[in-house]
């Protein structure tokens, strides 16, 4: 039951990250409609069309009042945040606070990126506390590969331009924060992650944020923070 309770928090707190994501990057107000509204017909939902993930199967993707499709993006970073919040918690209120900031720093940038390709730079420091938790490092010898992967992909997006500089600004905090082996390694993974979803969507530009931070989640999780 208290897992049920943890999972219904985050993925509330998702879907509020996401909402307040998608109002920042189209410059529309943080406050008014306080309340969450259709993004097509700017109709203010009940309380009954905001439950997370079970919402968007009831009213199976659609506005009720204006039939307007819903983004799957919503259910899916609600489903997401609420899984790895309760694979990740154990109780501990320090720990846990530090895994729900990172994991919603996470939902904030990738959401940012998915929506405008934008990366708002002051939420990578939310990624910094996981390192209290994390497997101890020498932050001297990360900070210089961290360094040195940063300006390799630099040159590399000059020639292709297949990197945004926000990619590259979270992949040196994930160098600094883990080292070198491990960005690698998410970046492997991430490139698997966009290689299906080029195939699926056929798009030849995608935000690489989301991958990214799919990657990340997952390589906290292999690490058992």
């Amino acid at each position: 039951m208290l897992f049920l309770i943890l999972f219904i928090f985050a993925s509330c707190l998702a879907s509020f990250i996401v909402s307040c994501s998608q109002r920042l990057v189209e410059q529309k107000s943080l406050i008014t409609p306080y309340r969450s509204c259709c993004n097509n017909c700017s109709h203010i939902l009940p309380w009954w069309q905001l439950i997370p993930i079970l919402s968007f199967i009831f009213l199976q993707g659609r506005c009720f009042f204006c039939n307007h499709k819903i983004n799957i993006y919503l259910p899916i970073a609600e489903l997401i945040s609420g899984t790895a919040f309760v694979s990740l918690a154990n109780l501990d209120l320090l720990h846990d606070s530090i895994i729900l900031l990172f994991i919603m720093s996470l939902i904030f940038l990738t959401s940012t990126d998915f929506f405008a390709n934008i990366i708002y730079s002051i939420a990578l420091l939310g990624l910094l506390p996981i390192t209290f938790l994390s497997i101890p490092q020498n932050y001297f010898h990360n900070l210089i590969a961290a360094s040195t992967i940063a300006i390799s992909l630099l040159l590399f997006s000059n020639f292709t331009g297949a990197l945004g500089s926000g990619d590259i600004e979270f992949l040196f905090f994930v160098c600094i924060i883990w080292g070198w082996q491990q960005t690698l390694l998410i970046i492997q993974a991430s490139s698997l992650v966009m290689l299906f979803f080029f195939l699926y969507t056929h798009e030849k530009k995608l935000p690489l944020i989301p991958a990214l931070s799919l990657s990340t989640l997952l390589s906290l999780f292999l690490q058992g923070c």
